[in-house]
């Protein structure tokens, strides 16, 4: 199937996020999802990781937005100010977007989440009743454990004086370190009665494979697990991305 793609803009409290909405050729409307990047990440991700699938989802049938939350990538705003509260909002508003498009099926709409994002995509999947299919890859079960077991004396200090402190050149705010001591993805995911698929390399070393268990655990039968073997956090080679995409669209044309 042919797929045409496009630039597009939507905005959240007067700013604006930046994307591109890849659309199936032939008669719609279609089912969509909304792809959310990680950490610092953008609509692109490592080796066009977002692009690829986007355009792998378009070419099956399936329509795909992928953008920046504010604050990362090309959209408005400041790192500074990016928190879990803001980019669950922002996926919201994204959701609203691809539901208005004439292509688009508004009662056939899912979520894609990268690391962070994954997280992001359990927390708006637990509060969005739009929300029908769900694929988490590398997800964050608890962020705060993760910026607890690398932060620096120095870190803690700047943002104790600074309100924020620079992480690899982003201005990481307090906002977002304190609401992350206290999210709780996996348990926001029990208000979430849909489909689920975790994928997770077996050699990720920013995000360990243990969380990916954790939402298996406690979504049980809802959840399919896919480990990649060897696969690092990005999914980094040929073989393991390509595993990673087929995995991903073949599971939504049958759960979305």
């Amino acid at each position: 199937m042919g797929y045409m793609e496009r630039q597009i803009a939507f905005e959240n409290h007067g700013q604006k996020l930046y994307g591109f909405l890849h659309v199936p050729e032939g008669a719609g409307p279609h089912p969509a999802v909304a792809l959310l990047h990680g950490f610092g990440g953008n609509h692109v991700e490592p080796h066009a990781l977002f692009t690829k699938t986007a355009r792998a989802l378009a070419s099956s049938g399936t329509a795909a937005l992928r953008f920046d939350f504010r604050g990362s990538g090309d959209s408005e705003g400041s790192f500074r100010d990016v928190s879990i509260a803001t980019e669950v909002d922002d996926t919201n508003v994204g959701l609203q977007f691809l539901a208005r498009q004439s292509e688009v099926d508004p009662n056939r709409l899912g979520l894609i989440g990268l690391s962070l994002g994954g997280l992001i995509a359990a927390f708006a999947a637990g509060s969005n009743p739009s929300v029908r299919s769900l694929v988490l890859w590398a997800p964050v079960a608890h962020l705060g454990e993760l910026f607890q077991a690398r932060a620096t004396p120095e870190q803690a200090h700047a943002v104790m004086n600074l309100g924020y402190t620079d992480h690899g050149g982003l201005e990481v705010g307090a906002t977002l370190i304190q609401q992350a001591m206290v999210a709780n993805p996996v348990a926001e995911l029990a208000s979430y009665g849909g489909p689920v698929l975790v994928a997770h390399g077996s050699a990720d070393a920013l995000v360990p494979v243990e969380h990916a268990h954790r939402y298996k655990a406690a979504l049980g039968n809802r959840a399919e697990l896919e480990l990649i073997e060897g696969a690092d956090h990005v999914f980094s080679s040929v073989a393991w991305e390509r595993r990673l995409i087929e995995r991903t669209v073949g599971w939504l044309r049958e759960h979305l």
